[in-house]
């Protein structure tokens, strides 16, 4: 199962707030779902436990007779889409005057509370939700069937402190957010805690992986640019030894440039240690930035 589908799953399961939220959920699943098409009621979807919940939903507050129409499991080929209806026009005029449908506007009335709300907003999950794996991108979006309805969403989601944008695919308005934060807050706010929990987890571990990269890649770079600059140092150490000899130089020079054909691998540091102490790092560097000076003076062999 997909991390989205978990999420829907985990959302079934949520306990209600109070006796209004079965309706607030199921007004949404109504909307989001765009299960009112004139005079009839359909409500498709490919999670099972969403379709077994509106299913309950309708039956609990309606008494509605349904049909349920589950996908052949058998055939891989073909996603699976669970499709529940009513059947009797006469459940279905009683629902929509029960919920005011089919209206071009979102009724607060049906999400009274702050548990409402929140119930509200796992309807539209339900129905028209989906995410990303976090340990791969950081992605939520409700895709709306209508720009009204979108547009009254985003303001509902920034009432509850959650900023969504808007973008058209097809058909579709694309409720999104990509922040972490947000889509953290989200789940927390719709009763999917355990969801974001693991979301939690995973940002955390990302974050670590991605830092363990970072020092790798600066620890190898530090790696590199020290034996570029040993083999420098090197090649123009030979060259004065090669030329003018080592003899002739100074004894500190002398000794720094002993220890560095020596020590082809070490660093300054390990230079210096090398030295029993008696030369620092910076005194390491200057004397091989002398011993460079001088190459660079002399004639190519």
């Amino acid at each position: 199962m997909s991390f989205s589908s978990d999420v829907k799953k985990e959302l079934c399961a949520v306990k209600q707030g109070c006796s209004f939220c079965t309706g607030s959920r199921l007004y949404s699943m109504l909307l989001f779902g765009d299960a009112v098409k004139g005079n009839a009621i359909t409500f498709t979807t490919e999670s099972k436990a969403a379709a077994d919940l509106f299913a309950l939903d309708l039956i609990e507050l309606s008494g509605a007779i349904l049909t349920i129409k589950e996908p052949d499991l058998r055939d891989a080929s073909q996603r699976p889409v669970y499709t529940i209806s009513v059947d009797y026009s006469d459940d279905v005029l009683r629902i929509l005057s029960q919920f005011r449908l089919p209206d071009k506007v979102v009724r607060r009335r049906f999400f009274p509370n702050s548990c409402c709300v929140n119930a509200f907003l796992r309807g539209a999950y339900l129905a028209c939700g989906t995410m990303s794996n976090p340990f791969k991108e950081y992605h939520l979006e409700f895709r709306v069937p209508h720009k009204w309805l979108a547009e009254g969403f985003v303001s509902i989601l920034l009432e509850c402190g959650l900023s969504y944008r808007i973008t058209q695919r097809a058909a579709q308005f694309i409720v999104y957010a990509k922040e972490s934060n947000v889509i953290e807050d989200t789940l927390t706010r719709m009763g999917a805690v355990h969801s974001a929990m693991e979301m939690m987890n995973l940002k955390i571990e990302k974050e670590l992986r991605n830092n363990t990269n970072r020092i790798v890649n600066c620890e190898t770079a530090n790696i590199e640019k020290t034996v570029n600059a040993s083999i420098s140092q090197i090649q123009k150490i030979k060259k004065i030894k090669d030329t003018i000899g080592l003899e002739g130089l100074p004894t500190s020079l002398q000794e720094a440039a002993l220890l560095r054909l020596a020590n082809p691998d070490a660093t300054l540091s390990e230079l210096c240690i090398l030295s029993n102490g008696t030369i620092s790092k910076s005194g390491m560097n200057h004397r091989l930035a002398r011993l460079s000076k001088i190459a660079d003076e002399l004639p190519d062999i």
